[in-house]
């Protein structure tokens, strides 16, 4: 257990002492591999023509390539770096510098799915299968902002705890094919079963404002609306994060290291 609580210690000092321009950058390209994962997630479920089901468990194994272009491409995504709250239960003064991690890579994420979202527009690629596209991205965006606060909540709890030990995984893999086998089961999981995650909704909700404009509907989404669903979802994210991997792991193997 040593080993694994110094390997974890070693990965949240690295992430927590990274220059700003670098955690930025990473984090804008965190956002957009998550959108690029979340753009194959709306096609797939489009156009599969499958049961719901199955559907949903494809498009989970689809979107996991998201966190595999996140994990081996160094890139800084806010909900794995939830588990740096790892660190904090052995050094309380720890909270700060995780806490400025976290507003960086929202920030930098939230930016990385909006820059996504205009190439995408610009490039007229929403309109593509006669709307099908734009009509899933709008669904998709109006579930999501229907959700009530506990709902949305609770599943942004379930999402993150599957997120981060996705992500604990992969900081126990000794190499880039073991992380690739890692990461798919526990990211197809929570997408199949319709769990919330911050940073995928950082591209649907947005996505789905803009698709209003390539089909029939009434106008019913707009930006306002994007906090209703991020803020219960974040909420539920830090806390699945940071008690539900973190704290369990940390009783598990940190306290056992001592």
């Amino acid at each position: 257990m040593e080993t694994e609580h110094t390997t974890l210690i070693q990965w949240c000092n690295g992430k927590t002492h990274k220059g700003f321009l670098s955690l930025f950058f990473a984090s804008i390209l965190a956002g957009a591999y998550i959108g690029f994962a979340s753009q194959l997630f709306t096609l797939l479920t489009a156009s599969s023509g499958l049961s719901f089901g199955l559907s949903q468990i494809l498009g989970g194994l689809i979107f996991s390539v998201g966190l595999i272009f996140v994990v081996l491409g160094k890139a800084d995504l806010f909900t794995g770096n939830c588990l740096l709250s790892y660190s904090c239960y052995d050094s309380t003064s720890s909270w700060l510098l995780t806490l400025k991690n976290w507003v960086v890579v929202y920030v930098g994420n939230f930016l990385g799915a909006l820059l996504l979202i205009g190439l995408y527009h610009a490039s007229g690629l929403l309109a593509s299968g006669q709307g099908i596209i734009a009509e899933r991205a709008y669904a998709i965006a109006s579930a999501k902002m229907s959700l009530a606060f506990i709902p949305a909540l609770s599943r942004g709890i379930l999402c993150n705890w599957l997120v981060c030990f996705a992500v604990l995984l992969c900081i126990y893999s000794e190499n880039n094919l073991t992380k690739l086998l890692v990461i798919p089961a526990p990211i197809l999981t929570f997408v199949a079963l319709g769990y919330e995650h911050s940073v995928a909704n950082m591209y649907f909700l947005p996505a789905g404002i803009v698709a209003q404009g390539y089909i029939s509907v009434e106008k019913l989404l707009s930006w306002g609306n994007i906090f209703r669903n991020l803020l219960p979802v974040t909420l539920g994210n830090i806390i699945g994060g940071i008690v539900f991997v973190s704290l369990f792991y940390w009783v598990i193997q940190g306290k056992s290291a001592k």
